[in-house]
């Protein structure tokens, strides 16, 4: 059994009186029970295989970074003790991730190119972390040097949890107040090297065709491991929903059928190269479609009349080279008869 701080038992009951406070909104009640961590689904690949969460430096030494959602120029300012730490948030939309989520065209990218084309939010039960004498916290962002870490559950305790969890506009604080809120925002739950899944509680997607995407992705046996722990989000609470994804997809043999995110007026001008690969698992015969100066609008329809075995088919769709989608299509009546 893994050692627990001293004092354990007042983790706990902060982490129920956290839920009792006012300032609190309905919506975030369950945050305190809970830690988060999100990255783009090849990367939760990877972590569902494993069956664990391993540090950047660990991930870098096995040749196991899938997707590095990262800015190169915050990286690069963080202290490098961090890196060989498992990073979690109090809180899910983090600063950080409404700077990176959404598949963006490459002029679109910011702090220098960190980008998380479809994410994956791991929720993790809070109560079976954050007693652990391993685990640390941080006051705020990491990055800079007026983080403070502590391991302690005095550390804990003390931390601005109303500013660690405000969710609301910024617009109207002072400048020190924005810098401030920013900051705690960022706050983090620190594990050295790794951390296994044994305290995982739910995995979520942004939409049901990257649900979709990410079963299809995971391999056969794991796929049914953590079948039941994968859902979508359906009441909007785990993602910030600019830019450009794929929220549901509509497979048969006849056709297919995209809608995409109606996101803001700037991703809608946003330009891709989109490409379509199809294909049919009878004949493994590769079907490509692409288009230079594609623009995601609402919907986008492909006529299946020129497969020659539209009945069982492999489908993947890519914006920039980013997986959009991904899915395999059989006929039920294929399997019936």
């Amino acid at each position: 059994m893994s050692q627990l701080k001293s004092g354990y038992e007042r983790v706990f009951q902060h982490i129920d009186s956290l839920t009792r406070q006012s300032w609190l909104a309905n919506s975030q009640k369950f945050w305190p029970h809970h830690l988060f961590h999100f990255t783009d689904i090849k990367n939760a690949k990877s972590i569902l295989t494993d069956e664990a969460l391993f540090s950047r430096q660990r991930l870098l030494e096995m040749r196991k970074l899938e997707i590095d959602i990262a800015s190169p120029e915050i990286i690069k300012a963080t202290p490098e003790m961090w890196k060989n730490y498992v990073r979690l948030y109090f809180r899910p939309r983090t600063p950080t991730q409404y700077r990176n989520e959404g598949i963006r065209p490459k002029d679109k990218l910011e702090y220098g190119g960190a980008h998380c084309p479809i994410p994956i939010v791991f929720i993790f039960d809070a109560k079976k972390i954050l007693p652990l004498q391993s685990t640390s916290f941080s006051n705020g962002n990491l990055r800079t040097m007026n983080a403070a870490v502590d391991n302690t559950v005095d550390f804990y305790l003390s931390l601005p949890f109303d500013r660690i969890y405000h969710d609301t506009g910024l617009s109207r604080l002072s400048e020190s107040d924005k810098k401030s809120i920013i900051f705690h925002r960022h706050a983090e739950v620190i594990v050295p090297e790794v951390l296994d899944l044994s305290s995982l509680k739910y995995i979520i997607c942004r939409s049901q065709a990257e649900y979709e995407t990410l079963i299809q992705l995971l391999p056969g046996q794991k796929r049914l491991d953590w079948i039941n722990k994968i859902y979508t989000d359906t009441r909007s609470l785990f993602f910030f929903y600019e830019w450009v994804f794929i929220r549901k997809a509509s497979l048969s043999s006849s056709s297919i059928n995209f809608h995409f995110n109606p996101s803001s007026q700037e991703s809608y001008s946003s330009l891709f190269n989109a490409r379509l690969e199809i294909i049919e698992v009878k004949t493994n015969k590769r079907y490509i479609w692409e288009q230079k100066d594609f623009r995601a609008r609402e919907t986008l329809e492909f006529n299946l009349s020129n497969l020659e075995c539209p009945d069982h088919y492999e489908v993947s769709f890519f914006l920039d080279d980013n997986l959009a989608y991904r899915n395999t299509y059989i006929d039920q009546q294929e399997i019936l008869f």
